[in-house]
Formats: structure tokens, C-alpha cells, sequence
């Protein structure tokens, strides 16, 4: 008699702790999709929105290419007397997170401030539109290179050998 009782207790408390972790969820509600950052608009039934909504879009759009650009002019060849004037920097923003590669800078031309800021600002943006975007990516995690000093030159080296500063 008493096995037939504790069974029915362990039993009734399993069930329970089963429904615990639905406490809080409904069952009946409907799962919906995450709305749109942008509604939307039907071209053929409201064309002038429609052209309206994409000029705005295309004005919110930062051109990435040009900020590359202007940045990779100021890190130049990035010539340095010594290996200490290197320094390697996330470039770039992958949609899972961290940089989707890296670039060396030299501390040499003394715009170091500037280079980083710029740096700064396109990584910012990069995320930014692969938010907005939607973007995915395999969220491969790219290892951190070493940098060493080639003909004068802050070269990327794979595999780390040499300290990365």
C-alpha cells in the first residue's frame, strides 16, 4: 500500500515539474514573426509611397565603400620604423558579431587617432546595416593576426608567431 501511495506522489510531482517550464507561456497564442523594420509598400497600389519610402531608405543607407576607402587611403602602406609602430585592428562587422577581418595601422604618420576613429565609425555602420539588412553569417570567429615588419611595411602574418600589438 505504501509503494502504490509513493508512486502516485513521485508521479503527480514529475508532471509538475514538467509544466513548470511552461508556466509562463501560453498555449493558445499564435507565434507571429518579428514586424518589419520598414512596412512594406505596394508599389502598384501606391506608387508615388512606394517611390517616396525608397528614396528615404537609399538616404539612410551610409556608403560602407567610401568609408572603406577613406580609410584604407589614410593606413596607406602603413610604414613603420619597428615592429612596435604595428598595430592590427578589427575591420569590419559580421552579422554574428566581431570583426569580419583585420587591417594593420602604423602609429608612424601620428594620424593613429584619426584612423581609429574612422575605423571606429565603419565598424559601427557595418553592424548597423547587417542589422538592418538582416544579414547571417556562419559565425565563424576570425582569429586575430600577428603582425610583423616587412621591408618597412606593418604586414598580417596567419598563425600568430609573432606578438600581435
Amino acid at each position: 500500500m505504501r509503494t502504490k501511495v509513493l508512486i502516485v506522489i513521485m508521479t503527480a510531482l514529475t508532471l509538475a515539474a514538467c509544466q513548470q517550464g511552461q508556466a509562463g507561456s501560453d498555449t493558445t497564442a499564435e507565434r507571429l514573426p518579428p514586424k518589419p523594420l520598414i512596412e512594406p509598400i505596394d508599389p502598384s497600389k501606391d506608387p508615388v509611397s512606394a517611390v517616396k519610402a525608397r528614396k528615404q531608405q537609399m538616404a539612410d543607407e551610409v556608403n560602407l565603400s567610401a568609408m572603406r576607402a577613406e580609410i584604407m587611403a589614410l593606413v596607406g602602406d602603413a610604414k613603420a620604423d619597428n615592429v612596435e609602430q604595428c598595430r592590427v585592428v578589427g575591420f569590419g562587422s559580421k552579422p554574428c558579431g566581431g570583426p569580419a577581418s583585420y587591417i594593420a595601422v602604423s602609429t608612424k604618420g601620428g594620424n593613429e587617432t584619426e584612423i581609429m576613429a574612422l575605423i571606429g565609425k565603419y565598424n559601427s555602420a557595418a553592424k548597423a546595416e547587417n542589422e538592418r539588412l538582416g544579414l547571417m553569417s556562419d559565425c565563424a570567429v576570425v582569429p586575430k593576426p600577428a603582425v610583423v615588419l616587412q621591408n618597412g611595411v606593418c604586414t598580417l602574418k596567419e598563425g600568430g608567431e609573432t606578438a600581435a600589438y
